[in-house]
């Protein structure tokens, strides 16, 4: 089995397993892609890569006009299933309490606006930011916060301005 595998395509394998694991994980766990575009590249690159590799298998994909139309259908695809089924990013609204040992560690007041419909979803949630667009979330109940590790903070971050 390995040694029908060639050392070149070693690399898109990784490119697959590392993409689609971090959109299962965005999918299935707490962890959380906060960027559209930083969901859309793993996207990308996950079913990219997956039918690229598939294609090698049956020796289908072999040349670079066949993997240049798979990345536009593919990236085609994306955009539209993005537009049909994208419920909206949770904003912050408000930071309430950031840990004090620990700068990475918030509760924040979040909004998302549905689709649809007049209005927004709330939540209060635990956020652990990973990277500047991956985000550890979990849902906190601020009655039952242990105010000696938390400063209260009550920062607007995303209030509109009027002129």
């Amino acid at each position: 089995m390995l040694a029908q595998i060639k050392k070149s395509s070693i690399p898109l394998y990784i490119i697959f397993v590392i993409s689609a694991s971090i959109i299962l994980l965005n999918r299935y766990t707490q962890f959380h892609i906060n960027d559209y575009r930083v969901h859309f590249f793993f996207l990308f690159f996950a079913i990219s890569s997956l039918v690229i590799i598939i294609g090698q298998f049956f020796k289908k994909l072999q040349s670079s006009w066949s993997m240049i139309l798979v990345f536009i259908s593919i990236g085609i695809l994306c955009g539209l299933k993005a537009f049909f089924t994208w419920g909206g990013d949770w904003k912050t609204q408000t930071v309430l309490y950031r840990n004090i040992e620990n700068k990475n560690q918030t509760v924040n007041y979040q909004l998302r606006g549905d689709r649809f419909a007049f209005g927004y979803k709330k939540r209060i949630v635990g956020i652990y930011y990973l990277a500047p667009f991956m985000e550890w979330t979990t849902d906190i109940d601020t009655l039952y916060l242990d105010k000696s590790k938390w400063k209260k903070l009550n920062l607007q971050v995303n209030e509109m301005k009027l002129k």
